[in-house]
Formats: structure tokens, sequence, C-alpha cells
């Protein structure tokens, strides 16, 4: 009987301090790694749960939430709401979002730069032709299709192209591969995955013969109430960036998709990015060129 109570009170002991661990953990949200597709954000909560990790020693333990899946003008909201505490999201920079009063941003472009690197589904229809072409005024003739709200609208319409807004992500697939319009384009890293997860849909096929370059950084926004987990994420990415972690976690994510892309066979066509005019230049220490792969550390490729 003495044993049997004695292994009670252990249970319970534990169990009480499981719950006040659990409760002074900090308390992180984060989109849903399942939210539009079975791959898009595991690679940034990935790097999110990195850098949580790399404070551990300062900041203690913590615990990672994710967010029921909803579009991204929802997300803002919440974010700007601060209606899950701590909740980071991760989006493209535009200084619509630096003009509010609610947000703050950790100025490391979570893909070191690839993202920029656009590589685009084509309607089987006028594939041959387009491979064709040589230069912008070429390939402005042909249509665009991009997601509501995506950052890619504002940039493709500043450089002179016509481009039709789908609100559903998955729809952008079967109306590329159905001639809706004649061209998706999708960052390099990207390319891949997303052909492997629905290339079930009839004639979905992409171009091999360009891409389209255009400084696309994305980061990490907070609520600006939430002062402690910036601080802490802004030394735990420089402590991972630091210590080749971070680009190691890249290689994993990325590195097959780039060499995928084939990017050194294609013709690179430059576009401007008007949302970034006013962005201070310090995050391009840390892109990469993804042409000769060579990385700010030189920690993957020897010399």
């Amino acid at each position: 009987m003495y044993r049997l109570r004695s292994s009670i009170l252990l249970i319970a002991t534990l169990l009480w301090a499981t719950t006040v661990s659990a409760q002074t953990d900090m308390q992180v949200w984060h989109r849903s790694p399942l939210d539009f597709g079975i791959f898009r954000y595991v690679y940034d909560i990935e790097i999110l749960r990195l850098a949580l990790e790399k404070t551990r020693p300062t900041y203690g333990g913590y615990q990672l939430h994710a967010i029921p899946p909803a579009n991204f003008t929802r997300m803002l909201h919440a974010l700007r709401n601060d209606t899950y505490p701590n909740m980071v999201l991760e989006t493209s920079y535009d200084q619509k979002l630096e003009e509010s009063d609610d947000l703050s941003f950790i100025p490391f472009p979570l893909e070191l730069g690839i993202i920029g690197y656009r590589i685009c589904f084509v309607n089987p229809q006028v594939k041959e032709e387009i491979q064709q072409i040589n230069d912008l005024r070429e390939l402005r003739q042909y249509t665009m299709g991009q997601g509501a709200d995506w950052a890619d609208i504002t940039i493709l319409r500043h450089n002179g192209f016509q481009v039709a807004e789908v609100s559903n992500y998955k729809s952008l697939f079967k109306m590329v591969a159905g001639g809706r319009f004649d061209l998706l384009c999708r960052g390099a890293n990207e390319l891949m995955k997303e052909y492997e997860q629905y290339r079930y849909i009839g004639n979905l096929t992409y171009d091999e013969s360009f891409a389209l370059v255009y400084r696309l950084p994305r980061f990490f926004y907070l609520n600006k109430r939430n002062t402690v987990l910036k601080q802490r994420l802004e030394e735990g990415i420089k402590m991972a960036y630091a210590d080749g972690s971070l680009l190691e976690l890249w290689r994993q994510h990325n590195l097959h998709s780039i060499e995928f892309a084939r990017l050194p066979e294609r013709k690179l066509f430059y576009l401007d990015n008007p949302l970034i005019n006013d962005l201070p230049k310090d995050y391009e220490q840390y892109l990469i060129d993804p042409l000769t792969m060579r990385f700010p550390q030189d920690i993957l490729t020897p010399n």
C-alpha cells in the first residue's frame, strides 16, 4: 500500500511539474503546414523552431501551435489584432505593411533570395512558342495568373504584364493547364514540389527555357506588442546562421528543387519590384547566387 501511494504521489508530482512547465513556456503561433498544400510553410516553421531552440538556454522553453487554415487576409487581420499572442506570419515585404502601426518584421530573407527566381507553369498550347522568346517585350504578350494578395501581382503589372488574380491556390494549376491564362510563375524552390503534388492534373507542364528574376524577400512579421518574441527570434536566427545550421536546413529543403529547376540553362529576364523601394538593403548580405551556388559563408560550396 505504501508503494502504491508513493507511486501515485510521484505521478501526481510529475504531472504538476509538466503543467507548470507548459504554463511558463513561451507560446508561439504559426500558419498550419497543411494550409494550401502538403509542403508549404514547413520550411518556415522549421526556421522558427530552430531559432527558438537556439535561444532556449536564455529564454526558456516554448510550445508551437498551428493556427487553423485561413486565407492571407484573415491571417493578417489576426496578426494586427493580436488574436493569437506571439503569432508569427511569413510574407513578402511590402512597404504598405511597414506603414502599419501594428506590425514589425525581422529583416532576414527566409529563403535567402531563391524564391525571387521564378519559373513558370505554362499553358500547353503555347509552350513551344514561348520557348522561342528572347526578350521581355515578347513575353508580355502572354497572360499571367497569380494568387490573390500575392506581391507578384503588383510586381508583374508594374513591369507591363496582364495578370489574372485567383483566390483559390489549387485552382491556379488547373487553370494554367486548361489554358485560362498562359503562365503561372513560382519560386525555383517551389516548382518541383508543386509539380509533383499536382501532376495528376491533365496537361500540367512547365516552361524549361526562361526564368523571371526579381527581389522578393520574405520576412517573419509579428505584432509590435510581441517584443520579447521578436528579440528572441532575431537572436536565434543570427545564431543559427552563424553556426551554419540555418544554411544546412535551407539546403535540406531547397537544394534538390533548385537542381531540378536547372537555372544556369535558362534565359533570365530581370524585373523591378516597386514594393521594396524603401527597404534597406542590409538583408541582401544573406542572399545566395543560385546560378553558381555560392553562399555568403561558403559553407555548402567549397572554393
